[in-house]
């Protein structure tokens, strides 16, 4: 029987209006828990991760998860369930997108007997945005715009852009106190390179895939195995020390590596530089493309571990601003930025939106 890598708990309460079976299914890690829900609040209960590439079917994972909450607590049952997959989603099934894999809707229905919704991870993301609260920085870390403010929040749209082992794109809009998310795969519009860097970086990618490069290829974990390659290859810097451990690793161990050590080795160091540039070149397109006033915010592991170089320098804001155009360096200048700190917005978000699009 499949078994989780790691089990939690988070409250000792268990009496709430309703209790959604929530999932958040990524390409590296899936993240089933209870989610516990009083009036407009959101509790998690408890939560278990499970290694992707061990998952055969589904639901096998979401009755481990049952049977892990179940040992502690044997009557704890959930009203219904939401799970949250990295791809696109039809017919109430997410064809996972990095890896040969589908969420099934209709399958979780029959294997749990719980009416369940699927949805794109980057939507629950998006409903979990109304959850975070901007002022509390165990949750969040606000960017300060370049002359050292810090925008309000305004208007009706929020956005986000989460590098992982993808890169993910959603956005939610406000209307009448109800807010409702969007799925998106932006993470697949076309890279553009915008100073010498990053075209030399640029031509080094089409040379491994051709001309169809997308952002995701560059912006995600596997971007930053390609900028490794690349200063191996093209800027030639020597396979020494660490270098030449990080360069024996598996390609899904060397992000990890590198980001360990960036601030102890002057190459890994330029690497993360090179990939916060291009991280705020691409969430400037987001934002440009859908004015989100109300936030504009970086999820994913990648950002969060990796905090501090998004920070230094205003390295982050300082190409998320740029923009030829001094109109829309204003537009730009107006859109709160925002690093979700909040590793369970997916399942907080995942929860929320099985309440609103479930009744």
């Amino acid at each position: 029987m499949l078994t989780p890598v790691g089990t939690k708990w988070l409250t000792e309460n268990y009496s709430f209006d309703k209790i959604v079976l929530a999932g958040d299914i990524g390409g590296t890690n899936a993240n089933i828990g209870l989610v516990g829900k009083s009036c407009k609040d959101f509790t998690i209960i408890m939560e278990c991760v499970f290694n992707t590439p061990d998952i055969v079917e589904f639901p096998e994972c979401l009755k481990a998860a049952l049977n892990e909450a179940q040992k502690k607590i044997p009557d704890l049952a959930p009203d219904l369930c939401c799970i949250s997959g990295a791809g696109p989603v039809k017919d109430n099934r997410c064809k996972l997108s990095n890896i040969q894999c589908e969420v099934n809707g209709q399958e979780i229905e029959k294997a749990l007997g719980i009416k369940t919704l699927v949805i794109n991870d980057f939507s629950a993301i998006s409903y979990g945005l109304p959850l975070m609260d901007v002022n509390n920085p165990e949750q969040i870390t606000v960017l300060r715009h370049l002359d050292g403010s810090v925008s309000a929040q305004r208007g009706h749209v929020m956005a986000v852009a989460g590098a992982g082992t993808g890169m993910g794109v959603g956005f939610l809009i406000a209307k009448d106190g109800k807010y409702t998310a969007y799925p998106s795969e932006g993470g697949h519009i076309s890279f553009a390179s915008f100073d010498e860097e990053t075209r030399q970086f640029y031509e080094f990618m089409v040379s491994r895939v051709g001309e169809l490069t997308e952002a995701e290829l560059f912006v995600c974990g596997g971007g930053i195995v390609s900028l490794f390659d690349f200063f191996k290859e093209i800027k030639k810097v020597p396979l020494e020390g660490v270098l030449a451990q990080i360069d024996k690793l598996d390609d899904t161990e060397k992000p990890v590596a590198i980001s360990r050590h960036a601030d102890d080795n002057p190459v890994c160091g330029d690497i993360f530089r090179l990939f916060v540039k291009m991280y705020g070149r691409f969430a400037a397109d987001v934002a440009s493309l859908l004015i989100p006033t109300m936030g504009m915010y970086l999820g994913g592991g990648i950002v969060t571990k990796n905090e501090k170089y998004f920070i230094e320098d205003d390295l982050f804001m300082r190409y998320f601003e740029n923009c030829y155009h001094p109109n829309i360096q204003k537009v730009l200048k107006r859109i709160p930025v925002y690093i979700i700190k909040d590793y369970s917005i997916s399942l907080y978000g995942a929860a929320n939106a099985g309440c609103c699009l479930m009744v």
